[in-house]
Formats: C-alpha cells, structure tokens, sequence
C-alpha cells in the first residue's frame, strides 16, 4: 500500500479542490474546516464533555417526573423534517454526527435538531407515552433518536419495517402502535405518512434549518390545551383544526 504523507493528502485535497466550481469550492473549505475543528475539540476534550455532562444533568433533574407509568393517550412522532434534519454535509458547528452502517455501506450524516424538540418531548412524556414511527431505517433511526432524546423519553420505537408500502409510498398504519385509535395521534410532515388515519393525524410544517422555527412551541401548547383525561382524541383533533386553522395545517 502506498505510503499517505501529508504531501500526499496535500495534493490529493489539492486536486480535488482545483477541479471543483466555485460553490463546491466554498462547501468543500466549510466542511473540511469543521471537521477539522471538530478532530481538534475532540483531542482537547472539554467542549464535547461540557456538551454530555449538560445532557446527564438535564436527565437526572427529569427523574422526579413519574415518565414510565402508563399513559392514556399515545402520540406518535415522526422524526425526519418533524423533529430533526439530516444532511451528507456539515454546514454548522452544533451539527452532530454520525455514521451509519446497514451491510457493507457506511454513510455519514449531520443532525440538526428542531428548535423545543427536546423540550417538546420532556413536556409532552409527562401526559402521553410517546413513540417514533419513521419510514426511516432502524440503523439511521436509532442513532438519530439517541442524540435526540438522551434521557429516554420516547418509549417505542417504529421504523420502514412496520411501514405499509404500497406504490412505493410508505404508510404508517397506527393499529400497529395502539389498536385504541381514540387515544392515539400522530404528528407527521408528510400527509401520506398519516394517510390510514387520517381523523388521528396532525400534520406539521416541515423544517430544514430555520433557527427561529416554533412550530413545536405552538403545538405543544395546543396539544395540552386541547386534549384532556378521557377525550376522544379524534374529536380533539377536528376541533383543534378548527380552533388554530393557521396552524394545523391539514
């Protein structure tokens, strides 16, 4: 095998760089620049370690909240453009990465975290049992929920496999969650992703990168206003859509 120096991994770089257009110039001198930032906090430590210790102290300041009795209602997330976003690039420093194998493929991705999602999952547990149904695969899903709700607050988890595919579109059919569909919801981007139940489906706008998004903040807010202790949640849902019909947008 050839020796790699870093002459050679200076002109490798080199060259790949000299032949790109101009816009991929500038993502390839972003991305490399954070990936070199990155190797150099994770050598000196402290920020990546202030980031985790910040993590296990919002978990132990939940554990007095009694999340795992069972809840009457059962809300079901989706987790792509709904509560996070992910991209083959790094293009901000509060991105997390990471990488996925299913088989022989690696693939690196960069998660972006929806503006209240964890305080939208850490105020909602309390009153729901909460659950992800992604079309996603259980690999990338799985890493992604673990960056997302580090204190476990999401209780079941379902991926493309519990999907219903038909013309290659695939259904989230919520019996599979919970066969009482009166106290079973779903907030969902995509309105095929609820498409089975339609009367349990809140559909949501979908989000990219918008730092200053609150839809969960609204629906948050909406959510434990509209939905009380023994409430059909079907009936809940037409109503709410009719209360805050800029908001709900189905």
């Amino acid at each position: 095998m050839e020796y790699i120096s870093r002459s050679n991994i200076a002109k490798m770089f080199g060259n790949q760089f000299v032949k790109a257009s101009t816009t991929d110039k500038c993502k390839k001198l972003v991305s490399w620049s954070w990936e070199m930032l990155g190797s150099l906090l994770i050598i000196m430590g402290s920020p990546l370690s202030v980031k985790s210790l910040k993590n296990i102290d919002e978990c132990d300041s939940s554990k007095s909240i009694d999340n795992n009795r069972q809840k009457e209602f059962t809300l079901v997330l989706d987790l792509d453009e709904t509560l996070i976003h992910s991209e083959l690039e790094r293009t901000s420093i509060v991105d997390e990465e990471i990488i996925v194998k299913i088989g022989e493929n690696i693939e690196k991705y960069y998660i972006k975290v929806r503006p209240y999602a964890r305080e939208f999952l850490k105020s909602l547990s309390q009153l729901f049992d909460l659950v992800i149904f992604t079309a996603a695969l259980k690999e990338y899903a799985d890493k992604v929920i673990d960056f997302l709700d580090p204190c476990g607050f999401i209780k079941r988890r379902f991926y493309r496999d519990s999907c219903t595919k038909k013309d290659g579109v695939y259904y989230k059919d919520l019996t599979k969650v919970n066969q009482n569909l009166e106290k079973t919801f779903i907030i969902d981007n995509s309105l095929s992703g609820m498409q089975l139940n339609l009367s349990n489906g809140m559909l949501i706008k979908s989000w990219y990168n918008d730092t200053k998004d609150q839809e969960l903040k609204k629906y948050q807010n909406m959510i434990k206003n509209g939905i009380k202790q023994g409430d059909n949640v079907v009936t809940c849902i037409t109503e709410m859509k009719s209360k805050y019909p800029n908001n709900i947008l189905n």
